[in-house]
């Protein structure tokens, strides 16, 4: 499980980090030709910044969660000892899974509505720009279940070590 943690955790940012830089490249290409005489910049640099902006986030969500270093108060499993901090651990993750298979449901249903909605970038629809969220969302709640079997895994080995 743990190599499997590994490979979406790397798989997940580099694609983040590749979507990154091509949002930069995008932007500073548009910077220098927007000063160079008669050809002005792109139409659609705006709109594709945002959109890999937006879809580079989500990607790199998938990789935070299946590290479980997403934002999360731990008062209640510092304060809890042994089986308690693993039935918080457990707790935890499903409210993080269902807030994730609750957003896969709302963007999949924007992104079913968003069919005929034409981008203002050529060539695409809308709906291919929306797609992204409900399959970000549902990656992401497969990380916090495997983050989630890491960690546990990992406690079941410490109490093995102290016994």
């Amino acid at each position: 499980m743990r190599k499997l943690q590994s490979v979406i955790d790397r798989v997940a940012t580099f694609i983040a980090a590749v979507m990154c830089a091509v949002m930069m490249t995008i932007l500073i290409v548009n910077i220098i030709l927007r000063y160079t005489p008669g050809i002005g910049g792109f139409s659609w640099y705006m709109e594709s910044s945002q959109y890999l902006n937006v879809w580079s986030m989500l990607i790199a969500c998938i990789a935070i969660s299946v590290r479980t270093e997403h934002l999360k108060v731990n008062l209640a499993e510092d304060m809890a000892r042994g089986v308690g901090k693993k039935v918080v651990k457990i707790i935890v993750a499903i409210f993080n899974i269902l807030f994730f298979i609750g957003m896969a449901y709302g963007t999949y249903l924007l992104a079913t509505k968003a069919r005929q909605t034409v981008s203002t970038m050529p060539m695409f629809k809308m709906a291919q720009v929306y797609w992204m969220l409900p399959i970000t969302s549902v990656l992401s709640a497969i990380s916090v279940a495997i983050g989630l079997a890491v960690d546990l895994s990992d406690m079941n080995g410490k109490e093995e070590e102290k016994a």
